[in-house]
């Protein structure tokens, strides 16, 4: 009964996702013409096309080398194309499928592989997450200071100082001081039962991050962080020059951020909607017109997917559990 519900639940998110994915592009479309759109996406510059896919490349370099820092800070014999399988196998999986369930198969499958137990590889992944809102907060906060931008409110920009700067405060305290957050969690539930649920599942994960809490561990991987999605920003940059577009370089940076966070928001697979919207709205409201910055969102993402996913599966086809399996299947 309990399988049962579960499933009609998983099935009400994904449909919600499904749901709101179809809004929100047809909120983008219903603003921007399709043959204005095509007319953008003709015009757009091989030269720098290249450049957004080198950016991209990069960067996911720099993510597979992030993490196997933390494998190796954890004991594992792993090397850069284990790490490269897991990573970008994981994210192939997560552009096709609902629910992350790419992030549920590294943590479970890739323990033949790297020799960690789960516990261990979901803190490597929590890790992640954290270090890269880390990065994206940073990079909207340095963004908004440094950047000469204008807005039809000012208290705008004053809100997006302030909100990200609290996050990456927040996130900080979490990543180097998990335990004392763990006895005051534990101090919480005491007093309130009703917090039992999810007091445990916050002393699980703060649990997972403490293995990882090593002054080293955490420099090395926040410098490879920050210059991953400095890499990814230049892509957006470079989608920005191929399209011709004349906005101010901050709005390719907060068009990062905006598309970026915007997968945290339930969506159908590989972020469909949810990244296009929020991308193209930052965009336009850096003067684009609207049917360049829909092609804007449709081409990064284009590149983000089509690079990510297609290197996942080949990496993924030469996986050594898919040989694993194989010799198993013939004997």
């Amino acid at each position: 009964m309990a399988v049962s519900q579960q499933s009609r639940m998983r099935a009400l998110k994904l449909a919600l996702g499904v749901g709101l994915s179809a809004a929100l592009l047809y909120a983008m479309f219903a603003q921007a013409p399709l043959a204005a759109v095509g007319r953008a996406l003709a015009s757009a510059a091989p030269e720098w096309i290249a450049m957004a896919v080198l950016a991209v490349a990069v960067a996911y370099a720099l993510k597979v080398l992030r993490w196997l820092v933390m494998l190796r800070g954890l004991g594992a014999h792993a090397g850069v194309h284990e790490a490269s399988i897991g990573l970008l196998g994981s994210v192939a999986l997560n552009n096709v499928l609902p629910f992350r369930a790419g992030d549920v198969i590294r943590v479970l499958a890739f323990e033949k592989i790297t020799g960690l137990p789960p516990s261990q590889q979901a803190g490597t992944l929590i890790l992640e997450r954290l270090l890269d809102l880390l990065s994206l907060c940073l990079i909207v906060f340095v963004t908004m200071t440094l950047a000469d931008i204008t807005l039809s409110d000012p208290r705008i920009g004053w809100a997006l100082q302030l909100g990200s700067l609290a996050a990456i405060a927040a996130i900080v305290v979490l990543v180097v001081a998990p335990r004392p957050l763990e006895s005051l969690t534990h101090w919480g539930v005491a007093r309130v039962p009703a917090l039992r649920r999810v007091g445990e599942i916050a002393v699980r994960l703060l649990g997972a991050i403490h293995t990882l809490t090593r002054w080293r561990l955490l420099l090395k991987a926040g410098v490879l962080s920050v210059c991953a999605w400095t890499c990814e920003g230049l892509a957006f940059v470079a989608v920005g020059r191929s399209l011709g577009l004349t906005h101010a370089a901050a709005g390719d940076w907060l068009a990062m951020g905006a598309g970026t966070l915007s997968t945290m928001i339930p969506s159908a697979p590989g972020y469909v909607g949810t990244f296009h919207y929020f991308t193209a709205l930052v965009v336009s409201a850096f003067g684009a017109e609207r049917g360049a910055a829909a092609a804007y969102a449709i081409l990064i993402h284009g590149i983000l997917w089509l690079a990510t996913t297609s290197a996942g599966f080949l990496l993924l086809a030469s996986s050594p559990l898919r040989t694993a399996k194989s010799a198993v299947a013939k004997g």
